[in-house]
């Protein structure tokens, strides 16, 4: 957690407003080579987040990285039994009668 209460990935690095205005060149490079996330600050207060971009990575690979889900711990099927509809209902009929008898 910062001084200003907001929470920072472990391994960011906070830079204040007046070193990026000067070196924004050198900071850039380094969240681009590094991979690491720069939190801005203004007085103090995060103001702006500075994160690499990456073309190779999906949404979901870079949330996993986050840390803001967490990978399935082993993949899931849809079961293709017991799916099937008695013949003289349709599949709305089934449908109805389920949410019937959830009242």
């Amino acid at each position: 957690m910062s001084a200003a209460g907001t929470l920072v990935s472990a391994g960011a690095r906070t830079v204040g407003l007046r070193e990026v205005n000067q070196q924004a060149g050198r900071v850039y490079r380094e969240v681009e080579s590094s991979g690491v996330p720069v939190t801005v600050t203004d007085h103090g207060r995060p103001i702006a987040q500075i994160v690499p971009i990456r073309d190779d990575e999906s949404w979901y690979q870079r949330m996993v990285r986050e840390g803001k889900v967490s990978p399935a711990r082993r993949e899931w099927v849809l079961p293709a039994s017991g799916w099937e509809v008695p013949e003289d209902l349709d599949l709305e009929d089934v449908l109805l009668g389920e949410r019937q008898e959830d009242r």
